[in-house]
């Protein structure tokens, strides 16, 4: 699994040095902080009311990608439809990144990630029912390992180009989940996440989605981005349904 990890590292590294230019303006909203040594994005909707609840998706990044200035999430027309909060730790552990289900801990930023979604749920009016998590990549593989070490804890996640063994498909059950991947994906393979799907499935799992898009490589995040059904899924999900 490290090799797998060091290649996710170079791949990320190699587009991001490339891509990423520092933004000439930010979303109104987003800002940028520490918790416990850790730098962290955070989102609060433009037209926050504190009498009123609402859901919060945690994003983790892929490895080196630790730009989240301009996600989705933030854009007005999606806004004004699902006003939401959005948490987006940095995590700078290559190796071990977000974690993953071969091990039995979180790593030191999944465990602060979830000690600081905790904190703001005590300072804002979060709905708990309607936590969201999503990752890509080395991201990916952290979505698997907080749900199957923390099942209930998530309304519903997806998970880009990540991976997880089929052992830890009992604890994935109960949460809805969406697995997407590329069949020629050439970092991370596409078994990582196809044969935990199939046993999700053999397990009775009903809230589970997989979708493979055919001849693509570890850029599935780019096919992720036009599946316009996405988000209205995301956001009708809520704990006790």
């Amino acid at each position: 699994m490290k090799t797998i990890f060091s290649l996710i590292g170079a791949f990320i590294l190699s587009i991001a040095t490339q891509a990423q230019s520092p933004l000439t303006e930010k979303y109104h909203g987003y800002s940028e902080n520490t918790f416990r040594s850790m730098p962290y994005g955070f989102f609060k909707p433009v037209a926050y009311d504190p009498k009123r609840s609402y859901p919060l998706i945690v994003y983790l990044h892929g490895s080196n990608d630790l730009v989240s200035r301009d996600l989705l999430w933030y854009q007005e027309n999606i806004q004004k439809q699902y006003p939401c909060f959005v948490l987006t730790s940095k995590c700078k552990e290559s190796n071990q990144g977000w974690g993953n289900t071969w091990s039995e801990k979180h790593t030191d930023a999944t465990a602060k990630t979830l000690a600081l979604l905790d904190s703001l749920v005590k300072q804002y009016n979060i709905d708990t029912n309607r936590l969201y998590l999503y990752g890509i990549s080395m991201g990916g593989f952290g979505v698997f390992s907080i749900l199957s070490k923390n099942p209930g804890k998530f309304a519903a996640a997806y998970a880009i180009c990540g991976g997880s063994n089929a052992q830890a498909a009992r604890n994935l059950l109960q949460t809805p989940l969406w697995i997407f991947h590329g069949t020629d994906d050439d970092i991370v393979p596409v078994y990582l996440s196809r044969d935990v799907y199939h046993e999700i499935v053999r397990l009775g799992g009903k809230k589970v989605k997989y979708t493979e898009y055919p001849g693509v490589k570890h850029n599935s995040w780019e096919n992720v981005g036009k599946e316009q059904s996405l988000p209205a899924w995301l956001f009708s999900q809520r704990k006790g349904l």
